[in-house]
């Protein structure tokens, strides 16, 4: 089992995905080549309620400059779930529909250390290490069942602890910047396009944080104006390869508490 050293996880040296090089999707490249697509979104309520879903589905049918190309979309949002259901649904939620582009996140979720799991909940005890091996997990079943299928991965939005939703966003997240480190290492050990929202959110939390509140009212899920405002923005460039994100934050490499063993050792991450 690969462990992740929560100490060196201070803000100042999470590894951001704004230091990679910015790559266009196959999504984009296809749909403007004339190729209709087939694409689901899955993950947890901020995929199922996220007005980015709808901004995305409509813009990627701008896209063929002759105008015949369409994305179908199909949105497989759990609200309320975190990756082990995640991975018990993947068949009926994702598979069944075939797709050519899967965009998955979870850690939101897997982050959750609330009342509202109890013990026998599939999403119980959810560890970063048992996030990272569902992610990883998903990714060797997703590859199996639909060869050349390309799955896209995004962490998404802090949260704050709103009097307008439970109240305990995020104290009941009191790890969230760790299990999205963790879906920034997946991404990478697989080589998938990662879309890190969460560093342009940090932004906007340090420069107006009135403003953070507003367009994440309840804590947890953005207003569709934020999501308009801010994560879709940050999809369309990351797709097209157009522009980095904008952190906030030093780039630095990964920690050294971060990096994966090596190949020889044993690992539940395939």
């Amino acid at each position: 089992m690969t462990h992740i050293n929560r100490a060196c996880l201070a803000p100042a040296t999470l590894f951001l995905a704004a230091g990679l090089p910015a790559r266009a999707s196959r999504l984009v490249d296809n749909l403007k080549a004339g190729k209709n697509q087939t694409v689901v979104f899955y993950g947890t309520s901020l995929t199922a309620t996220g007005k980015w879903c709808a901004d995305l589905s409509g813009w990627l049918n701008t896209l063929d400059p002759a105008g015949k190309a369409r994305a179908v979309v199909h949105k497989s949002g759990l609200s309320g779930r975190a990756s082990r259901s995640g991975l018990d649904n993947l068949q009926d939620r994702v598979i069944k529909f075939k797709p050519d582009t899967v965009f998955m996140e979870f850690a939101i979720n897997d982050a959750y250390s609330g009342p509202n799991y109890p013990p026998r909940h599939p999403d119980y005890g959810m560890t970063v290490e048992k996030s990272m091996a569902n992610l990883a997990r998903m990714i060797g079943m997703l590859n199996e069942a639909l060869p050349g299928v390309e799955i896209i991965m995004q962490t998404m939005n802090p949260v704050w602890d709103s009097p307008h939703g439970s109240g305990v966003s995020a104290s009941s997240r009191p790890e969230l910047e760790v299990y999205y480190e963790g879906c920034r290492q997946v991404a990478k050990k697989h080589g998938l396009l990662l879309i890190d929202h969460y560093p342009n959110w940090i932004k906007l939390r340090e420069t107006d944080p009135e403003l953070f509140q507003a367009y994440i009212r309840d804590g947890t899920h953005p207003t569709p104006e934020g999501s308009t405002a801010i994560t879709t923005p940050q999809i369309k460039k990351s797709l097209t390869g157009s522009a980095a994100q904008d952190a906030h934050v030093p780039q630095v490499s990964t920690p050294a508490c971060l990096q994966w063993r090596d190949k020889k050792q044993t690992t539940d991450f395939h």
